[in-house]
């Protein structure tokens, strides 16, 4: 008895270690929304439903949303690029900073975060 005892709770252990060390095992969706400070782009919003690459993310600019595509996801940061509105955005992960080319202009952005888990 005492063997079924200390085998049950040796697997409970497991169990319970495997489960919390996995933050997104039951993650049903993930919605992040990056808005940024006033700035001459007119930049405010990012909202990305999906961030795997090919994926489309929401930007607003002003009152104009423009639906711009993920072209690169990494530890570091996402990349989305838009050749018709000649635009590349880089969100970093681990700041609040958002590098934005717009033509000829770069600049650096702060931006707050936010993530929305279910």
């Amino acid at each position: 008895m005492k063997k079924f005892h200390f085998a049950s709770l040796c697997l409970f252990l497991l169990a319970t270690i495997f489960l919390t060390s996995c933050k997104d095992l039951f993650l049903r969706f993930k919605y992040q929304t990056i808005e940024c400070q006033d700035n001459s782009f007119g930049l405010k919003k990012i909202s990305i439903k999906k961030d795997s690459v090919g994926s489309l993310a929401d930007v607003q600019f002003g009152d104009i949303y423009h639906k711009i595509e993920i072209s690169k996801n990494n530890n570091q940061i996402i990349k989305l690029e838009n050749e018709d509105l000649d635009i590349e955005i880089e969100i970093q992960k681990d700041k609040d900073l958002v590098d934005v080319r717009l033509r000829n202009i770069i600049k650096k952005l702060n931006c707050s975060k936010s993530t929305f888990r279910m």
